[in-house]
């Protein structure tokens, strides 16, 4: 997808990363994926680090928000069998997806059904994942395929209402499933077009660098600008971006108690 396509959009990247970030003290940058289809030339990828050694998704994908490396992950260097699958990077094989499960769902026939059920992305049909800090994407020829986010349940809770205020949705439903929170999320995520926020998993919490407070959240790459675009006109509208109260604080926090006149503070 070319950039010329969202040329629509009022503001950059490097806009929306500082305006969410600035709004809603993010811990952590957000990630831009690409899936990398057969005909692309991965070279032509902006990368800046690369390793030698077989990592998980959840490692590549906590350098990019915590270090803000670009990566460029082929499939023959993808560690984590759960992540191969949902990939497309291998089929069900019944003596793989039967022990990966088994501490999970102990029964043999639902550990294999577990696997059965995970999003997937066509077999075949991409060699390896890029991600990147979100600004990376203001000079890449291509709309990231997904945003990916590391944030608490209440800053989801505001990021997840502009998205729905923007894409005309009134509810949303989740995807969780016994492990592959952030590869399999971020799947189920693609292929549905709509936005998606669940646990850490055991592999994303030792791997991933998921602290237990922190949630997984993704959002549709084509539905991201339209999202902080929201956020920034329900800004300029109300004054704030917190949702909390009387919705006018500059930050979710503040406004509280439901506007009870013993905590008010006067400026001097």
């Amino acid at each position: 997808m070319k950039l010329v396509l969202r040329r629509r959009y009022i503001m950059t990247y490097s806009e929306a990363l500082e305006l969410l970030i600035y709004s809603y003290r993010l811990d952590f940058d957000p990630a831009g994926f690409f899936f990398v289809p057969e005909e692309i030339d991965q070279t032509t990828l902006p990368v800046t680090h690369k390793t030698k050694n077989k990592l998980t998704f959840c490692q590549y994908t906590s350098a990019v928000r915590q270090a803000r490396y670009s990566l460029y992950l082929p499939k023959e260097q993808l560690l984590c069998k759960n992540a191969q699958l949902v990939f497309g990077f291998r089929e069900i094989d019944e003596r793989i997806d039967e022990k990966v499960h088994a501490k999970y769902l102990m029964d043999p026939e639902l550990c294999l059904q577990a696997a059965r059920d995970k999003p997937c992305l066509p077999s075949g049909k991409f060699k390896g994942i890029y991600a990147a800090p979100l600004d990376t994407f203001d000079d890449f020829d291509h709309t990231p395929d997904l945003v990916y986010f590391m944030v608490l349940p209440f800053q989801g809770y505001h990021i997840l209402n502009d998205y729905m205020a923007a894409m005309n949705k009134t509810h949303l439903n989740f995807r969780h499933t016994p492990n592959s929170a952030v590869c399999s999320g971020s799947v189920w995520s693609h292929i549905n077009q709509t936005a998606n926020m669940n646990t850490m998993c055991a592999g994303s919490k030792s791997s991933g660098k998921t602290e237990m407070g922190y949630m997984n959240l993704t959002i549709p790459g084509t539905h991201f600008l339209a999202t902080i675009e929201h956020l920034k006109k329900r800004r300029e509208k109300n004054g704030g971006v917190s949702l909390v109260g009387k919705g006018d604080s500059g930050w979710p926090g503040l406004d509280a108690c439901q506007g009870c006149p013993l905590f008010r503070f006067d400026p001097v």
